[in-house]
């Protein structure tokens, strides 16, 4: 629906603008009401010869709109408008067609000028105007309150409305090649559509493609993180008990990255890499632990001991399982300077 109102007015604006092409600016003259009389006798024989002929159907023949009777109360204005029309249309129409659009335009000049009443001014209209003026006098009729602000711009945009959708039936007649351009649009549009919906469709597939390639990097970081782990062990066995700490951590390390918890950068320090994780997580309290026992023992320059590689495999351990109370018995993060991770 949104997408329909632009395109209402835009044909609509075309067909004013097809009908000042086709038949020019049109001035509004004033006239008597035996002039207007005249002018009705000389439209309909107009109406006649093109109902006999298409080549008569002629619409400058009907000539500028009419005021008539002006300053006078019962003064009207009338436009010729849907005559030009009818005789524009009527050209290029079939003979029963245009018949039945000039029989209809016959029928309509006639009553207008059986309103009028001939040659002689019909005063019916004015006395009816007088009485119902007399009617409006009346004292319950003081405090009547005509159309507000609000009502009259309802009513332009309601007559706007009108001659859009009537500028719209007549835009066809006119300009039959709008309802293939308006086809073709809509053909277009769709082909479009469907060409973005292929498109993302295919890059969303090579997405998923590119995230199943990273598999065997992710399987190279779990060997790496087995690696250090048996390099820990290996020195456990010698009694190099620092030695298998640093790599016990390092374990720790590679396998966080294995499992996407941070970005590989060697440049990092052991804090940061404990602020990278989720607070309270199992993977912060398991990493904290472990890093607290690697600063003090191998940047502290602690003696290290079997108890202590025992304390650094639990926290190992809480790391691999995911499991927040596996590093009972671990002291909280205070390194040497006594600040906590």
């Amino acid at each position: 629906m949104k997408m329909l109102l632009p395109v209402v007015l835009l044909t609509g604006c075309m067909a004013a603008r097809a009908e000042e092409m086709a038949f020019g600016d049109t001035a509004v003259r004033s006239v008597s009401r035996a002039q207007f009389v005249e002018d009705v006798q000389h439209l309909r024989a107009v109406v006649a010869a093109c109902n006999a002929d298409a080549k008569a159907c002629d619409a400058k023949q009907v000539g500028d709109d009419e005021r008539v009777d002006a300053g006078q109360p019962d003064a009207f204005e009338l436009h010729w408008g849907w005559l030009r029309s009818a005789l524009h249309t009527s050209q290029t129409a079939k003979a029963e067609d245009r018949a039945r659009y000039m029989c209809e335009a016959e029928a309509q000049l006639n009553a207008m000028s059986k309103e009028a009443g001939g040659t002689a001014r019909d005063d019916g209209f004015a006395k009816a105007r007088g009485a119902a003026n007399d009617v409006l006098r009346a004292p319950e009729f003081d405090n009547a309150v005509g159309p507000t602000w609000w009502d009259r711009k309802l009513a332009q945009i309601q007559n706007l409305i009108y001659r859009l959708f009537n500028g719209v039936s007549d835009l066809g007649t006119m300009a039959p090649w709008i309802g293939t351009l308006l086809e073709w649009l809509l053909f277009v549009t769709a082909a479009v559509g469907l060409l973005i919906f292929v498109l993302r469709a295919v890059a969303r597939q090579r997405m998923r493609l590119a995230l199943g390639q990273s598999a065997p990097a992710a399987t190279a970081w779990a060997r790496e993180a087995a690696d250090w782990a048996q390099q820990a062990d290996a020195h456990a066995a010698a009694a190099d008990w620092r030695e298998a700490v640093h790599c016990l951590y390092w374990a720790a390390i590679v396998l966080l990255e294995d499992r996407r918890a941070w970005r590989h950068n060697p440049t990092r320090t052991p804090r940061e890499y404990i602020r990278l994780l989720a607070p309270g997580s199992a993977q912060q309290k398991g990493l904290r632990g472990l890093t607290w026992l690697f600063e003090r023992l191998w940047y502290g320059q602690r003696e290290t001991t079997a108890e202590d590689y025992r304390l650094a495999q639990q926290c190992f351990r809480q790391l691999e399982s995911g499991d927040a109370d596996a590093a009972v018995g671990v002291r909280p993060a205070v390194g040497p300077t006594g600040a906590t991770a």
